[in-house]
């Protein structure tokens, strides 16, 4: 996907507003997170060091980046960073955070709060500062996040570690040896054994010797649980599958019989995070589990996924697991979030069943409940995201939302005995079955956008859809939901949370505490903005707050439009440190759900205009 087309004409609308230039709206919809952390446009350099020049700086979720050119990997002695967060690196961080590439060295740091920072980067050479570099936060709207306050995956809801975490980085020079020690002394090296903790269950294979076939996991996922430690495994680069995972066609190292193996299978883990580092990030040729078992129905819960290409994956690419037995689940998988990712279809050889040979899923969901799949991008697949396995399977509360399926063919998601919130998603020639209710599953969907699908929507035993204000463009079959023209208005389900989408103790939606896009026509933009993976020069930001509307333009909620609240929104569009908005919902002039630069230009044209 390519965005520096986008980015390129936001920069220019940036500079102008800088230089006051701006008189007019009109060009590309550039929202909010792009303009809040457009720091290229205005960061300043001080780099003194001959022949050394920053190309480019730009904060993206919660993380920030820089490349250097005239300089390299070797030359860096020390990073250091000040702002809403501080720290300084590790020996680990300047080995693995600190690259040499194409276009120069480059620099990230992860783990921010948002604000403005300032970064130092010390050289055999001579210190290079970049200052003004806006970061922004994570989207932390739907289900995974609800009610819940303690941080999904291993960091906290304010972008930074939890205390006492563990961090690993793996690359594909180090996945066989890097290692990991929980409190009681027991360290188990490799990621693949660290990961797969099925992989200690007995196999059906035997070795020479005549032992079972598993791997070394020794349950470290559950012992660090048990020692309140999360844990974040950063991707860096391009890592094949690592040794100790599942295998092909067997119970060996926790496999199944019928898959095709080289899964990490993560029993009774809790705060993990997985995320990709910078713009190259690509797990290939191997997925990820997280499960919830019955004997440690407490674990199995807070997982986070994050900046990764999937490619080549044999089984699944991202699969979640509870366990239920009688018709309860007796072990729910909780509190998932796989977001900004990139899924691109498999082509498997030999695959173990003959309907696997594009893999499994991409990514699904079973057993469990609050899961938010958010900002992803799935190319190419023909099971793309199953929800419930079958239609006995409980699974609740879900939310799917700014994710993209481009030549997919089905399962946008399929869904059994769920309740389902899907917005703003792009379904670009789904040439199957997008959104697929079935069993007793309830769906409200609202302003995605069907473009040339063939069956946009599919019902069956005693699923419902109720759609609200949803747009087709140049589809085979419409949806085939109940269209309704108020959200608020009830439809006939059989679902066990038949309100969930009208009433506040069950979802965020009727207190509108979520980020929704109205005008569907600018939702591929957005996506090229703020989804999928980072990109070279990536630069968002978000913002989560929902404040009531008063005056139209009273920023600073004084009570009037001045032009007072047209310099406050100026300095926020800037990330001018210290400037917030009391009422930035009544800035919204252009009413599309985005404080942006346009908004900013309306409310400089109607004062102008006033005052004349």
């Amino acid at each position: 996907m390519k965005k520096s087309t986008i980015k390129k004409c936001t920069a220019a609308v940036a500079a102008a507003l800088i230089t006051g230039t701006v008189t007019a709206v009109g060009g590309i919809g550039a929202n909010l997170r792009y303009i809040d952390n457009m720091t290229t446009a205005y960061a300043e350099t001080n780099t003194d060091i001959e022949g050394v020049k920053v190309v480019s700086a730009g904060g993206w979720n919660e993380m920030l980046y820089l490349v250097v050119s005239g300089i390299d990997h070797s030359d860096i002695t020390g990073v250091s960073y000040s702002g809403a967060s501080n720290g300084r690196f590790s020996a680990d961080d300047l080995e693995y955070l600190v690259r040499d590439t194409d276009n120069g060295l480059r620099v990230d740091i992860l783990g921010l709060k948002a604000g403005n920072y300032t970064v130092t980067i010390t050289t055999l050479k001579g210190d290079i500062t970049e200052s003004n570099i806006s970061v922004g936060t994570q989207d932390r709207s739907g289900y995974a996040h609800f009610n819940y306050t303690e941080g999904v995956g291993a960091y906290n809801d304010n972008g930074e570690l939890k205390a006492d975490a563990i961090i690993l980085y793996v690359t594909d020079e180090n996945k066989d040896t890097v290692s990991v020690t929980s409190k009681d002394g027991t360290t188990v090296s490799g990621i693949g054994n660290i990961l797969n903790s099925a992989g200690q269950d007995v196999g059906d294979g035997k070795t020479s010797n005549g032992s079972t076939v598993t791997n070394t996991n020794s349950d470290i996922l559950k012992k660090l649980a048990e020692d309140g430690t999360p844990l974040v495994v950063r991707i860096v680069g391009n890592v094949t599958a690592p040794y100790g995972l599942t295998a092909y066609n067997t119970t060996d190292f926790g496999g199944l019989k019928g898959d095709n193996g080289f899964m990490a299978r993560m029993k009774s883990g809790k705060d993990i995070t997985i995320e990709g580092i910078g713009t190259n990030a690509c797990i290939n040729g191997w997925g990820l589990h997280f499960i919830c078992e019955e004997s440690a129905p407490e674990f199995g819960k807070s997982f986070e996924v994050r900046n990764l290409a999937f490619r080549n994956v044999p089984e699944d690419a991202v699969g979640m697991e509870g366990v239920q037995a009688n018709g309860v689940v007796t072990a729910s998988v909780e509190r998932c979030w796989i977001h900004n990712n990139e899924f691109y279809v498999p082509n498997i050889e030999k695959p173990a069943e003959s309907d696997k040979k594009q893999g499994d899923g991409a990514c699904d969901f079973k057993r469990g409940q609050y899961f938010t799949n958010s900002y992803n991008y799935y190319e190419g697949y023909h099971k793309t995201n199953l929800v419930g396995a079958n239609d006995s399977n409980l699974q609740y509360n879900i939310s799917f939302h700014n994710n993209y399926w481009k030549d997919c063919a089905a399962r946008g998601p399929l869904a059994r005995q769920a309740n389902i919130h899907l917005y703003n998603n792009i379904y670009e020639h789904q040439t199957d079955v997008g959104q697929d209710s079935r069993a007793n599953s309830y769906f409200f969907s609202e302003y995605n956008l069907f473009e040339n699908c063939d069956d946009c929507t599919v019902i069956k035993s005693g699923g419902a859809i109720k759609s609200f204000n949803d747009s087709f463009v140049n589809c085979e079959h419409e949806t085939t939901g109940t269209v309704v023209t108020s959200k608020t208005e009830a439809i006939s389900n059989n679902n066990k949370y038949p309100d969930f989408d009208t009433n506040a103790s069950l979802s965020y939606i009727p207190a509108g505490d979520y980020i929704l896009q109205t005008d569907t026509t600018k939702l591929k933009s957005n996506f090229e903005i703020n989804g999928g993976t980072m990109d070279e020069n990536s630069a968002s930001a978000m913002i989560t707050d929902i404040d009531p509307v008063t005056v139209s333009g009273d920023v600073n909620a004084d009570g009037e439009l001045t032009m007072a609240d047209v310099v406050l929104l100026q300095k926020w569009l800037l990330a001018v440190p210290d400037t917030e908005l009391q009422n930035w919902k009544a800035g919204d002039l252009c009413e599309d759900g985005i404080l942006d630069v346009f908004d900013f230009c309306l409310m400089r044209k109607y004062l102008t205009k006033e005052m004349l």
